[in-house]
Protein backbone atom coordinates (compact mmCIF):
# COMPACT_ATOMS: atom_id res chain seq x y z
CA UNK A 1 0.00 0.00 0.00
CA UNK A 2 2.67 2.25 0.88
CA UNK A 3 4.64 1.56 -2.15
CA UNK A 4 1.28 2.60 -4.53
CA UNK A 5 0.98 5.64 -2.50
CA UNK A 6 4.79 6.72 -3.17
CA UNK A 7 4.29 5.58 -6.64
CA UNK A 8 1.16 7.43 -6.81
CA UNK A 9 2.84 10.81 -5.43
CA UNK A 10 5.58 10.49 -8.12
CA UNK A 11 3.19 10.17 -10.70
CA UNK A 12 1.08 13.05 -9.94
CA UNK A 13 4.41 15.12 -9.13
CA UNK A 14 5.61 14.44 -12.64
CA UNK A 15 2.44 15.02 -14.02
CA UNK A 16 2.50 18.22 -11.92
CA UNK A 17 5.88 19.24 -13.08
CA UNK A 18 4.88 18.17 -17.19
CA UNK A 19 2.00 20.23 -17.15
CA UNK A 20 3.32 23.44 -15.17
CA UNK A 21 6.31 23.55 -17.63
CA UNK A 22 4.28 23.39 -20.53
CA UNK A 23 2.12 26.22 -19.00
CA UNK A 24 3.63 27.98 -16.77
CA UNK A 25 4.54 30.89 -18.67
CA UNK A 26 1.32 31.18 -20.94
CA UNK A 27 -0.93 34.31 -20.28
CA UNK A 28 2.00 36.06 -18.18
CA UNK A 29 2.24 39.03 -19.10
CA UNK A 30 5.20 42.06 -18.21
CA UNK A 31 5.28 45.60 -18.95
CA UNK A 32 8.04 47.96 -18.09
CA UNK A 33 7.70 51.47 -18.17
CA UNK A 34 9.41 54.86 -17.36
CA UNK A 35 7.35 57.37 -14.92
CA UNK A 36 8.64 59.94 -17.80
CA UNK A 37 9.82 60.00 -21.43
CA UNK A 38 12.72 62.44 -20.67
CA UNK A 39 14.20 64.53 -17.67
CA UNK A 40 17.71 66.34 -16.95
CA UNK A 41 20.92 64.27 -15.76
CA UNK A 42 20.96 63.82 -11.82
CA UNK A 43 17.24 64.13 -11.81
CA UNK A 44 15.26 61.18 -10.60
CA UNK A 45 12.52 58.73 -11.72
CA UNK A 46 10.94 55.59 -11.54
CA UNK A 47 10.49 52.38 -13.50
CA UNK A 48 6.89 50.63 -12.86
CA UNK A 49 7.37 46.73 -13.53
CA UNK A 50 3.87 45.12 -14.10
CA UNK A 51 3.45 41.64 -13.89
CA UNK A 52 0.22 39.86 -14.25
CA UNK A 53 -0.94 36.24 -14.36
CA UNK A 54 -4.36 36.11 -16.77
CA UNK A 55 -4.76 32.27 -16.29
CA UNK A 56 -6.28 30.53 -13.26
CA UNK A 57 -3.13 28.48 -12.30
CA UNK A 58 -0.71 30.25 -9.99
CA UNK A 59 2.92 30.38 -10.27
CA UNK A 60 4.23 30.33 -6.61
CA UNK A 61 7.74 31.69 -7.71
CA UNK A 62 8.40 34.48 -10.70
CA UNK A 63 11.62 35.85 -11.28
CA UNK A 64 11.72 38.62 -13.10
CA UNK A 65 15.66 40.30 -14.63
CA UNK A 66 16.05 42.63 -16.90
CA UNK A 67 19.42 44.86 -17.13
CA UNK A 68 20.17 48.88 -18.45
CA UNK A 69 23.38 50.70 -18.19
CA UNK A 70 25.17 51.24 -15.04
CA UNK A 71 24.26 55.07 -15.33
CA UNK A 72 20.88 54.21 -14.56
CA UNK A 73 21.39 54.02 -10.93
CA UNK A 74 19.15 51.33 -9.11
CA UNK A 75 21.97 50.96 -6.81
CA UNK A 76 19.86 51.85 -3.30
CA UNK A 77 17.10 49.31 -4.24
CA UNK A 78 17.20 45.53 -3.51
CA UNK A 79 18.53 42.70 -5.95
CA UNK A 80 20.17 44.89 -8.06
CA UNK A 81 24.48 44.05 -8.77
CA UNK A 82 26.60 46.14 -10.98
CA UNK A 83 28.96 45.27 -13.33
CA UNK A 84 29.64 46.81 -17.32
CA UNK A 85 25.49 47.14 -16.91
CA UNK A 86 23.15 47.07 -13.69
CA UNK A 87 21.14 44.04 -13.17
CA UNK A 88 17.78 44.28 -11.60
CA UNK A 89 15.89 40.77 -10.54
CA UNK A 90 12.71 40.57 -8.67
CA UNK A 91 10.96 37.98 -7.08
CA UNK A 92 6.92 37.58 -7.09
CA UNK A 93 4.56 35.25 -6.24
CA UNK A 94 1.82 35.60 -8.59
CA UNK A 95 -1.78 33.78 -7.70
CA UNK A 96 -4.21 33.06 -10.48
CA UNK A 97 -5.38 35.73 -12.59
CA UNK A 98 -3.65 38.51 -9.74
CA UNK A 99 -2.04 41.94 -11.15
CA UNK A 100 1.28 42.99 -9.31
CA UNK A 101 2.32 46.35 -9.62
CA UNK A 102 6.29 47.85 -8.65
CA UNK A 103 7.79 50.87 -8.31
CA UNK A 104 11.29 51.09 -8.91
CA UNK A 105 13.19 54.42 -7.94
CA UNK A 106 15.94 55.12 -9.83
CA UNK A 107 18.69 58.05 -10.19
CA UNK A 108 19.70 59.30 -14.05
CA UNK A 109 23.30 59.83 -13.49
CA UNK A 110 24.72 61.07 -16.65
CA UNK A 111 22.96 62.18 -20.16
CA UNK A 112 21.74 59.37 -22.81
CA UNK A 113 19.35 57.44 -24.45
CA UNK A 114 18.50 54.21 -21.79
CA UNK A 115 16.63 51.30 -22.95
CA UNK A 116 15.49 48.35 -21.66
CA UNK A 117 15.74 46.20 -24.83
CA UNK A 118 15.16 42.76 -22.99
CA UNK A 119 14.27 41.06 -19.76
CA UNK A 120 13.57 37.26 -18.84
CA UNK A 121 11.29 35.39 -16.64
CA UNK A 122 12.22 32.13 -14.34
CA UNK A 123 10.23 29.81 -12.51
CA UNK A 124 10.72 26.47 -10.69
CA UNK A 125 9.38 23.29 -10.63
CA UNK A 126 8.20 21.32 -7.23
CA UNK A 127 11.08 21.55 -5.09
CA UNK A 128 12.98 23.70 -6.99
CA UNK A 129 14.89 20.78 -8.73
CA UNK A 130 14.39 22.06 -12.57
CA UNK A 131 14.41 25.89 -13.57
CA UNK A 132 12.35 27.54 -16.37
CA UNK A 133 13.41 30.26 -17.97
CA UNK A 134 11.81 32.59 -20.99
CA UNK A 135 13.53 35.24 -22.53
CA UNK A 136 11.58 38.55 -23.21
CA UNK A 137 12.96 40.46 -26.28
CA UNK A 138 11.86 43.06 -28.59
CA UNK A 139 8.90 42.73 -31.17
CA UNK A 140 6.47 44.09 -33.71
CA UNK A 141 3.15 44.30 -32.00
CA UNK A 142 2.59 48.38 -32.79
CA UNK A 143 2.57 48.92 -29.22
CA UNK A 144 4.16 52.38 -27.58
CA UNK A 145 7.39 52.36 -27.80
CA UNK A 146 7.24 53.37 -23.82
CA UNK A 147 6.16 49.67 -22.69
CA UNK A 148 7.79 46.27 -22.88
CA UNK A 149 5.11 44.10 -23.04
CA UNK A 150 5.10 40.45 -23.49
CA UNK A 151 3.56 36.51 -23.04
CA UNK A 152 6.96 34.94 -23.01
CA UNK A 153 7.43 31.21 -24.97
CA UNK A 154 9.99 29.88 -26.44
CA UNK A 155 7.54 28.47 -29.63
CA UNK A 156 6.08 30.81 -31.94
CA UNK A 157 2.61 30.16 -31.07
CA UNK A 158 -0.34 32.70 -30.41
CA UNK A 159 1.26 33.35 -26.97
CA UNK A 160 4.24 35.10 -27.89
CA UNK A 161 3.48 38.96 -27.95
CA UNK A 162 6.23 41.08 -27.69
CA UNK A 163 6.65 44.83 -28.50
CA UNK A 164 9.16 47.51 -28.36
CA UNK A 165 11.61 48.64 -25.56
CA UNK A 166 11.11 51.25 -23.29
CA UNK A 167 13.15 53.72 -23.31
CA UNK A 168 13.97 57.07 -21.99
CA UNK A 169 16.06 60.41 -22.25
CA UNK A 170 18.41 61.54 -20.00
CA UNK A 171 19.07 65.68 -21.58
CA UNK A 172 22.72 66.99 -20.20
CA UNK A 173 22.75 68.58 -16.73
CA UNK A 174 21.44 72.04 -15.67
CA UNK A 175 24.64 73.75 -14.38
CA UNK A 176 24.87 77.22 -13.13
CA UNK A 177 25.95 79.44 -15.86
CA UNK A 178 24.79 82.86 -14.37
CA UNK A 179 28.20 84.61 -15.11
CA UNK A 180 28.43 83.68 -18.73
CA UNK A 181 24.63 84.60 -18.89
CA UNK A 182 26.37 87.85 -17.26
CA UNK A 183 28.81 88.47 -20.15
CA UNK A 184 26.60 87.69 -22.87
CA UNK A 185 23.65 90.07 -21.62
CA UNK A 186 26.34 92.94 -21.51
CA UNK A 187 27.72 91.86 -24.48
CA UNK A 188 24.43 91.34 -26.35
CA UNK A 189 24.04 95.25 -25.17
CA UNK A 190 27.01 96.31 -26.74
CA UNK A 191 25.76 94.73 -30.25
CA UNK A 192 22.53 96.51 -29.60
CA UNK A 193 23.77 100.30 -28.97
CA UNK A 194 25.91 99.53 -31.78
CA UNK A 195 22.91 99.97 -33.80
CA UNK A 196 20.43 102.17 -35.12
CA UNK A 197 17.17 101.15 -33.31
CA UNK A 198 13.63 101.78 -35.30
CA UNK A 199 10.66 101.59 -33.82
CA UNK A 200 8.95 98.44 -34.28
CA UNK A 201 4.87 99.24 -36.04
CA UNK A 202 3.62 95.80 -34.02
CA UNK A 203 5.12 97.05 -30.64
CA UNK A 204 2.40 99.42 -29.89
CA UNK A 205 3.51 101.67 -26.09
CA UNK A 206 1.33 103.95 -25.57
CA UNK A 207 -0.42 107.69 -26.90
CA UNK A 208 0.96 110.77 -26.43
CA UNK A 209 0.48 114.73 -27.40
CA UNK A 210 1.47 115.75 -31.04
CA UNK A 211 4.92 117.20 -31.19
CA UNK A 212 6.15 119.22 -34.85
CA UNK A 213 8.61 115.95 -35.45
CA UNK A 214 5.87 113.64 -35.34
CA UNK A 215 4.74 112.41 -39.00
CA UNK A 216 0.95 112.17 -39.81
CA UNK A 217 0.95 109.23 -40.39
CA UNK A 218 0.87 108.33 -36.67
CA UNK A 219 -1.80 110.73 -35.38
CA UNK A 220 -4.67 108.38 -33.56
CA UNK A 221 -7.39 109.74 -34.74
CA UNK A 222 -10.17 108.52 -32.11
CA UNK A 223 -8.25 109.72 -29.36
CA UNK A 224 -7.56 113.05 -31.12
CA UNK A 225 -11.41 113.04 -31.15
CA UNK A 226 -11.72 112.57 -27.51
CA UNK A 227 -9.13 114.88 -26.32
CA UNK A 228 -9.62 117.76 -28.76
CA UNK A 229 -6.10 117.77 -29.17
CA UNK A 230 -3.56 116.09 -31.75
CA UNK A 231 -2.16 112.92 -30.30
CA UNK A 232 0.09 109.94 -31.88
CA UNK A 233 0.73 106.74 -31.25
CA UNK A 234 4.79 105.52 -30.10
CA UNK A 235 6.10 101.94 -30.55
CA UNK A 236 9.13 100.15 -29.10
CA UNK A 237 12.39 99.96 -30.45
CA UNK A 238 12.74 96.10 -31.29
CA UNK A 239 15.92 94.84 -32.60
CA UNK A 240 16.20 90.47 -32.90
CA UNK A 241 19.10 89.41 -30.72
CA UNK A 242 20.84 86.21 -31.50
CA UNK A 243 23.48 83.78 -30.92
CA UNK A 244 25.13 80.95 -31.98
CA UNK A 245 26.97 78.34 -29.78
CA UNK A 246 30.07 76.03 -31.42
CA UNK A 247 30.25 73.17 -29.11
CA UNK A 248 33.69 71.01 -29.40
CA UNK A 249 33.35 67.72 -28.05
CA UNK A 250 36.60 66.69 -29.19
CA UNK A 251 38.62 64.75 -27.16
CA UNK A 252 41.43 62.58 -28.79
CA UNK A 253 44.31 63.19 -26.55
CA UNK A 254 46.34 60.85 -24.97
CA UNK A 255 45.09 61.71 -21.56
CA UNK A 256 40.96 61.60 -21.98
CA UNK A 257 39.20 64.79 -20.11
CA UNK A 258 35.61 62.99 -20.46
CA UNK A 259 34.76 65.67 -17.76
CA UNK A 260 35.62 68.21 -19.35
CA UNK A 261 33.40 67.49 -22.68
CA UNK A 262 30.37 66.50 -20.02
CA UNK A 263 30.93 70.41 -18.82
CA UNK A 264 30.91 71.45 -22.20
CA UNK A 265 28.00 70.06 -23.22
CA UNK A 266 25.99 70.44 -20.09
CA UNK A 267 26.76 74.32 -20.84
CA UNK A 268 26.02 74.37 -24.36
CA UNK A 269 22.69 72.82 -23.24
CA UNK A 270 22.07 75.22 -20.39
CA UNK A 271 22.86 78.63 -22.25
CA UNK A 272 20.74 77.32 -25.10
CA UNK A 273 17.59 76.97 -22.71
CA UNK A 274 18.62 80.13 -20.79
CA UNK A 275 18.54 82.28 -23.86
CA UNK A 276 15.54 81.40 -25.42
CA UNK A 277 14.01 81.83 -22.00
CA UNK A 278 14.46 85.36 -22.69
CA UNK A 279 13.23 85.62 -26.17
CA UNK A 280 17.11 85.20 -27.99
CA UNK A 281 17.20 83.38 -31.03
CA UNK A 282 20.02 80.26 -30.17
CA UNK A 283 21.95 78.16 -32.91
CA UNK A 284 24.09 75.40 -31.90
CA UNK A 285 26.64 73.85 -34.07
CA UNK A 286 28.88 71.11 -33.14
CA UNK A 287 32.40 69.03 -34.32
CA UNK A 288 30.29 65.25 -33.68
CA UNK A 289 27.67 63.43 -35.41
CA UNK A 290 24.89 61.77 -34.39
CA UNK A 291 22.81 59.14 -36.46
CA UNK A 292 19.42 61.06 -37.10
CA UNK A 293 20.23 64.05 -36.27
CA UNK A 294 21.46 67.36 -37.84
CA UNK A 295 24.40 68.83 -35.84
CA UNK A 296 24.15 72.55 -37.33
CA UNK A 297 20.90 74.40 -35.95
CA UNK A 298 20.55 78.00 -37.55
CA UNK A 299 19.96 80.59 -35.00
CA UNK A 300 15.91 80.41 -34.24
CA UNK A 301 13.65 81.21 -31.05
CA UNK A 302 11.09 78.12 -31.46
CA UNK A 303 10.64 76.35 -28.86
CA UNK A 304 10.31 72.81 -30.25
CA UNK A 305 13.65 73.42 -31.64
CA UNK A 306 15.50 72.99 -27.81
CA UNK A 307 13.98 69.36 -27.34
CA UNK A 308 15.55 68.02 -30.55
CA UNK A 309 18.70 69.43 -29.52
CA UNK A 310 18.58 67.79 -26.49
CA UNK A 311 18.00 64.72 -27.63
CA UNK A 312 20.79 64.78 -29.82
CA UNK A 313 22.94 66.03 -27.49
CA UNK A 314 22.34 62.87 -25.18
CA UNK A 315 22.21 60.59 -28.17
CA UNK A 316 26.04 61.85 -28.46
CA UNK A 317 28.35 59.27 -27.40
CA UNK A 318 31.99 60.39 -26.94
CA UNK A 319 34.65 58.05 -27.46
CA UNK A 320 35.11 56.12 -24.02
CA UNK A 321 31.47 55.00 -23.69
CA UNK A 322 30.26 51.92 -23.50
CA UNK A 323 28.80 51.91 -26.46
CA UNK A 324 30.53 51.34 -29.85
CA UNK A 325 31.78 54.43 -30.98
CA UNK A 326 34.61 55.52 -33.31
CA UNK A 327 36.52 58.92 -33.32
CA UNK A 328 35.15 58.70 -36.58
CA UNK A 329 32.12 60.18 -34.67
CA UNK A 330 34.19 63.76 -33.56
CA UNK A 331 36.52 65.58 -35.69
CA UNK A 332 39.05 68.15 -35.34
CA UNK A 333 37.29 71.75 -34.29
CA UNK A 334 39.19 73.49 -36.64
CA UNK A 335 37.95 71.49 -39.54
CA UNK A 336 34.66 72.51 -38.20
CA UNK A 337 35.03 76.17 -38.58
CA UNK A 338 36.86 76.10 -41.63
CA UNK A 339 33.68 74.04 -43.05
CA UNK A 340 30.97 75.88 -41.20
CA UNK A 341 32.05 79.55 -42.20
CA UNK A 342 32.82 79.02 -45.47
CA UNK A 343 29.04 78.30 -46.02
CA UNK A 344 28.02 80.49 -42.65
CA UNK A 345 27.76 84.14 -42.54
CA UNK A 346 26.82 85.47 -39.46
CA UNK A 347 25.33 88.77 -39.75
CA UNK A 348 27.29 91.77 -37.53
CA UNK A 349 24.53 91.83 -34.91
CA UNK A 350 25.03 88.14 -33.51
CA UNK A 351 26.95 86.70 -30.84
CA UNK A 352 29.17 83.86 -31.46
CA UNK A 353 30.00 81.67 -28.22
CA UNK A 354 32.81 79.11 -28.71
CA UNK A 355 32.63 76.67 -26.07
CA UNK A 356 36.29 74.36 -25.91
CA UNK A 357 38.36 72.81 -23.58
CA UNK A 358 41.14 72.88 -25.91
CA UNK A 359 41.90 76.51 -26.43
CA UNK A 360 45.38 77.23 -27.13
CA UNK A 361 46.92 80.15 -28.85
CA UNK A 362 46.39 78.62 -32.42
CA UNK A 363 43.01 77.98 -31.95
CA UNK A 364 42.47 81.35 -30.61
CA UNK A 365 43.87 82.87 -33.48
CA UNK A 366 41.84 80.65 -36.07
CA UNK A 367 38.78 81.51 -34.12
CA UNK A 368 39.83 85.28 -34.17
CA UNK A 369 40.00 85.10 -38.09
CA UNK A 370 36.88 83.66 -38.49
CA UNK A 371 35.10 85.78 -36.54
CA UNK A 372 36.24 89.29 -38.05
CA UNK A 373 34.26 92.07 -36.29
CA UNK A 374 31.38 90.05 -34.68
CA UNK A 375 31.16 90.09 -30.60
CA UNK A 376 32.50 86.69 -29.69
CA UNK A 377 33.14 85.09 -26.56
CA UNK A 378 35.13 81.88 -25.63
CA UNK A 379 34.38 79.56 -22.77
CA UNK A 380 37.20 77.58 -21.95
CA UNK A 381 36.76 74.75 -19.09
CA UNK A 382 39.50 73.70 -17.30
CA UNK A 383 40.14 71.29 -14.26
CA UNK A 384 40.48 73.25 -10.77
CA UNK A 385 44.13 73.80 -10.56
CA UNK A 386 45.19 74.47 -13.96
CA UNK A 387 46.36 77.80 -13.29
CA UNK A 388 48.62 78.45 -15.87
CA UNK A 389 46.79 77.61 -18.33
CA UNK A 390 43.69 79.42 -17.48
CA UNK A 391 45.65 82.63 -16.59
CA UNK A 392 47.41 82.27 -19.91
CA UNK A 393 44.01 82.10 -22.00
CA UNK A 394 42.20 84.55 -20.13
CA UNK A 395 45.16 87.63 -20.66
CA UNK A 396 44.46 87.22 -24.58
CA UNK A 397 40.66 88.75 -24.41
CA UNK A 398 40.70 91.57 -26.66
CA UNK A 399 39.03 93.82 -28.43
CA UNK A 400 35.98 91.83 -29.19
CA UNK A 401 36.99 88.47 -28.20
CA UNK A 402 36.35 87.53 -24.47
CA UNK A 403 37.18 84.36 -22.92
CA UNK A 404 35.85 83.18 -19.54
CA UNK A 405 37.60 80.26 -18.10
CA UNK A 406 35.11 77.91 -16.09
CA UNK A 407 36.71 75.65 -13.51
CA UNK A 408 35.80 72.44 -12.79
CA UNK A 409 36.30 71.36 -9.52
Amino acid sequence: MMIVLLLGIAAVTLLWNWYYRQNWYRHVTVTLWFETQALYAGETTKLFEVIENRKAMPIPVLEVGFHAKKELDFAHTENASVSDYIYKRDIFSVLGRQKITREIPLTCTKRGRYEIKEADITSYSLLYKKRFSRAIGNGDCGKSDASIKTDASIKSDASIKTDASTFIYVYPKMTDVSQIITVCEHMLGTIQCAKRLYEDPFAFRTIRGYTAQDPMKTINWKASAKTGSLMVNTYDSVMSQKAMIFLDVEDNGILRREDLVEESIAVAATLMRRLLRQSIEVGLCMNGTVEGFDTFLAPTNHKGKLVQIERMLAEFQAAGDITNCTQETVFPFTQLLENVFQQFCPPEDMLLIFITKNLDELLRDRIKSVVEQNQTLIIYPVRRGEEQRSENASLKSRENLRIVVRELG
